[in-house]
């Protein structure tokens, strides 16, 4: 099932409201990055509206999903499971909805913390999660703008302000997060 109101509807069931409002966010800021930088915005598309299927899981359920569907689990997942509801959201589209495109696995893979081999499609994703009109936190309109310029530039900007929000909140930083940042700066890092 590819059609979008369906798997709206579909997310309609799994998600509350506001959840469901901030996915239809990310499809508009993913339709405009798109548009803006030259990369078909299907895939983005769905992608924004499977991306948090799974955000409002426990984290219990999250890791018995995980275990149950041989998802690779990492130690940082095991302490903070919330890293893993793009993964666990994505395999409950798969074998729901049948969705398996890879260019929307990989954007919904990445979505939450980044990864040093997004393509350009999985940033435009990852920024339109951070700008979607929804979101009023400090300097997003100034990342919204970068977005529009320099999407790398906008991603270590993005990164750097949700490296600070986890530091001042004590909440687990994902490595592939700071893989990630230190690609994005030109420094060697080795994981």
């Amino acid at each position: 099932m590819t059609d979008l109101e369906a798997v709206r509807r579909w997310l309609a069931e799994k998600v509350s409201s506001r959840r469901l409002l901030h996915s239809e966010g990310v499809l508009a800021a993913a339709t405009d990055l798109a548009d803006s930088h030259g990369v078909e915005a299907a895939p983005l598309q769905l992608a924004a509206m499977v991306h948090d299927c799974a955000r409002e899981l426990a984290g219990d359920e999250l890791l018995r999903r995980a275990g149950e569907w041989e998802l690779p689990l990492r130690q940082v997942d095991r302490i903070s499971p919330v890293l893993l509801h793009g993964r666990v959201g994505m395999e409950m589209a798969r074998r729901e909805l049948g969705i398996d495109d890879p260019r929307v696995v990989s954007a919904v893979y990445y979505h939450t913390a980044g990864h040093p081999d997004m393509d350009i499609a999985d940033k435009l994703f990852f920024l339109a999660d951070h700008i979607e009109p929804g979101r009023g936190y400090e300097r997003v309109d100034e990342l919204r703008r970068l977005a529009a310029a320099d999407v790398d530039a906008a991603l270590l900007l993005a990164i750097d302000i949700n490296l600070d929000y986890l530091s001042a909140s004590g909440k687990t930083v994902d490595p592939d997060t700071l893989a990630l940042r230190a690609r994005l700066s030109g420094r060697n890092h080795s994981p």
